[in-house]
């Protein structure tokens, strides 16, 4: 008798419980939670940065003179404009007949989180990626051909500032080892680098 009162109780209280699930009363909407935020991305914090902004109208200072010729660039450089506000320089070595040897484009990014932005683009079809550091900065080194001389090397100086060199050639020893534009590029990188003043 015991045993059936305790079970005539248990299925009062679920049909209760089911009314009140079923009801049209709702309970106040619970609110929205804040999205998670996304998880720190592979690139790493700088730990000295340095001050693109304080360049960005004057590129062609990033290398001096001896440092240009040191790599086999002719003088002067040839500036143009850049993005957002910014100038670009170009140094290059031709030929007697105008034909280009090598040359180095230099890009500034002021307020941008460029390498955020590279690496999370889908890079599977490129012959070349990786991230990497120049000179103890964040960079990133990418070719979009695994058969030219050309290879794109992105610096991260500061949060949200950071400077792209550009790097190709027409010489043969770098045809037969294009990759080895990568190396070159790097050292221009590393060059400019540090003609950036320290970011106060």
């Amino acid at each position: 008798m015991r045993i059936r009162l305790l079970a005539s109780l248990v299925a009062v209280g679920s049909v209760l419980v089911a009314a009140g699930c079923g009801s049209g009363t709702s309970a106040a909407p619970v609110p929205a939670q804040p999205s998670p935020a996304p998880a720190a991305g592979p690139i790493p914090p700088v730990n000295h940065p340095r001050d693109v902004a304080a360049m960005a109208r004057r590129p062609c200072e990033l290398l001096t003179a001896k440092q240009a010729t040191g790599f086999g660039f002719d003088l002067p450089p040839e500036e143009s404009d850049g993005l957002f506000g910014t100038l670009d320089c170009q140094w290059s070595k031709t030929t007697r007949e105008q034909q280009l040897v090598r040359s180095v484009d230099l890009t500034m990014f002021t307020n941008n989180p460029t390498l955020e932005v590279a690496y999370s683009r889908d890079h599977r079809g490129l012959p070349f990626f990786e991230l990497t550091e120049v000179a103890g900065y964040p960079a990133i080194v990418t070719r979009t051909n695994a058969d030219i001389a050309h290879c794109d090397i992105d610096v991260k100086a500061a949060e949200r500032q950071s400077f792209t060199v550009l790097y190709q050639s027409e010489e043969q020893a770098l045809k037969n080892n294009p990759q080895e534009s990568c190396e070159v590029g790097k050292q221009i990188a590393a060059a400019v680098l540090m003609n950036l003043p320290p970011k106060s």
